[in-house]
């Protein structure tokens, strides 16, 4: 049987399973299913004695031990959580350590990012006068922990060396995974009224001590799966999005679900404050609504593209010139933004030939989402256009505002604008500005046509 949060508890439920347990992963995660094994084993009115959470990075294996063998004051079990416990770390991990502090730094956990610093050092055997004595002027050797190899890279390391050099770092007080004598402790066996509970940052799966307590089965790992480009995957973030609205008896109006998953980072934590916003300001409705979504949640992930595709999508010059504005000004490399908008004038290209074609007899203007898919979704509901059904119906609706022959003659355009980014002096924000205008309203020819005929 697969070793998950729902298994682990129903075996502390049940009196069965081992006397210790080791989590690490994502840390909304492995903070919320703590908390679900401290209720379940250590009632509320019995923590004051029969619970006691240590620091791993800076308690001593004598005050972990005596903790362990002292016999709870209330009758049941006595828990012991060692936090950020250190005893998994090995000199090989200090890369994978290096990335998660600057990742930490990036998304401004300060804190979290000089107490994970620490724990970088004492894997990679520095003393306390390396410490010291190191200068922002010659941080060579602090650079190499993390492999900076761009400008961006060493600009966080700098940061993150002065806001440390400003702190009390003691490295001395801190613990390595040597040192412990918790395989002896295995080996003793726990008393029988205690439970040890271990999380950490990083595990590194190759040691000794993690392998044997995988045997045991008192390992969990917490993290929603990902792909290959090491994003969480559609389905698993709709299950998490979708579990948390349950448990408030809320639920998503179809469009108000692919903005949500549109604008999520991969960041759960900062997820689920987006989410306990949302349900705040919803209030007694039960069903979210796009327009929910657009006031309350913040833009974590890329959720830009969804404005602006929907904006140009809609033929809106003017909401598709501010999204503009708006991300060059939030510092958007213009070759990013017309990758975009070359992946949505595929998208629109690939929707209108299909239009135009086999579902020319299935489509109607005006369709709703519910006929779509009675109607143009092939029987086993796949997607047609590679993506989700809902994502499909929203771009076919886009692409019958487009003939193929603009759509077309745009694709030509787009090549274009990205060979004078690349090669001439141009100003980017004018080309693109261009290239919008096009899109939206059409070539100049025939919007002076038009103008004509109207006239």
């Amino acid at each position: 049987m697969k070793r998950d949060a729902k298994t682990v508890l129903a075996d502390l439920t049940a009196g069965t399973g081992p006397q210790l347990l080791l989590l690490f992963g994502d840390d909304l995660q492995v903070a919320e299913t703590c908390k679900a094994i401290l209720e379940n084993l250590v009632p509320v009115e019995k923590r004051g004695f029969n619970f006691e959470r240590l620091d791993g990075r800076s308690a001593t294996w004598d005050q972990i031990e005596s903790s362990l063998k002292t016999p709870p004051f209330f009758p049941g079990k006595k828990l012991l959580w060692i936090d950020s416990a250190p005893f998994f770390y090995a000199p090989e991990q200090g890369g994978e350590l290096g990335e998660r502090v600057l990742d930490l730094w990036r998304n401004d956990k300060k804190e979290d990012a000089a107490k994970l610093l620490l724990d970088l050092l004492v894997v990679e055997g520095w003393s306390q006068e390396q410490w010291d004595e190191l200068d922002s002027a010659a941080a060579t050797p602090f650079f190499n922990l993390f492999g900076v190899e761009d400008r961006e890279d060493q600009e966080n390391a700098q940061a993150l060396l002065a806001y440390c050099k400003r702190r009390e770092m003691n490295l001395t007080k801190r613990k390595g995974a040597e040192g412990n004598r918790l395989s002896a402790l295995l080996d003793d066996g726990l008393p029988e009224w205690s439970f040890l509970l271990m999380t950490a940052v990083q595990a590194d799966r190759r040691t000794r001590l993690f392998k044997r307590l995988d045997e045991l089965g008192a390992v969990l790992h917490l993290a929603l799966e990902r792909d290959r480009s090491g994003k969480i995957s559609r389905e698993n973030l709709l299950e998490f999005v979708g579990q948390r609205l349950r448990q408030a008896g809320k639920n998503l109006h179809p469009q108000a679900r692919e903005m949500i998953l549109t604008r999520a980072s991969d960041e759960l934590r900062s997820l689920q404050q987006e989410l306990d916003k949302l349900i705040l300001f919803v209030g007694d409705r039960t069903t979210i609504r796009a327009e929910d979504i657009d006031m309350i949640v913040a833009d974590q992930g890329e959720g830009w593209i969804f404005d602006l595709t929907r904006a140009l999508g809609e033929r809106d010059a003017v909401a598709a010139l501010t999204q503009l504005a708006r991300l060059i000004a939030q510092g958007e490399h213009p070759l990013k933004i017309l990758g975009t908008l070359a992946s949505e004038a595929r998208r629109l290209l690939s929707a209108r030939q299909l239009l135009a074609g086999e579902l020319a007899k299935l489509w109607r203007r005006g369709m709703t989402y519910p006929q779509f898919q009675q109607i143009v979704l092939k029987q086993d509901g796949s997607p047609l256009g590679g993506r989700n059904p809902y994502g499909d119906y929203m771009c076919f609706q886009r692409a019958e505002r487009f003939s193929l022959a603009e759509l077309s003659r745009f694709m030509q355009r787009l090549f274009e604008t990205d060979f004078r980014l690349k090669s001439s002096t141009s100003q980017p924000r004018i080309l693109l500005e261009k290239l919008f205008l096009e899109l939206c309203l059409g070539s100049p020819k025939r919007r002076s046509r038009r103008e004509s005929l109207v006239a």
